[in-house]
C-alpha cells in the first residue's frame, strides 16, 4: 500500500465532526451569563419564573373569557 492510499482510508474511517457544538456552547454561555445579569440587575425575587409566566398566562385567559363573555352579554341585549 502506498501512503496515499492508507492516507485516505484513515480519513474514511474517522468519526463525523459535530460543527453545531461551537454555536451551541456559545449560546448556551450568553444565555447563561444575561440570566446572572439580569438575577443582579433585578434580584433575585424579581427574576421572571416559569411558574409566574404561567400564571400570567392564566390571568390573561380569564381577562379574555371576562371580555368574550361580557361582549356576547352587550350584543344579546341589543337584540
Amino acid at each position: 500500500m502506498n501512503a496515499d492510499t492508507s492516507g485516505r482510508e484513515a480519513m474514511a474511517s474517522s468519526t463525523p465532526v459535530d460543527i453545531s457544538a461551537g454555536p451551541r456552547a456559545v449560546v448556551g454561555t450568553a444565555a447563561e451569563l444575561i440570566y446572572k445579569v439580569g438575577r443582579s440587575v433585578l434580584g433575585a425575587e424579581r427574576m421572571p419564573t416559569a411558574r409566574a409566566n404561567a400564571w400570567a398566562a392564566v390571568c390573561a385567559d380569564q381577562e379574555r373569557a371576562r371580555i368574550r363573555e361580557e361582549d356576547a352579554r352587550v350584543l344579546l341585549a341589543a337584540r
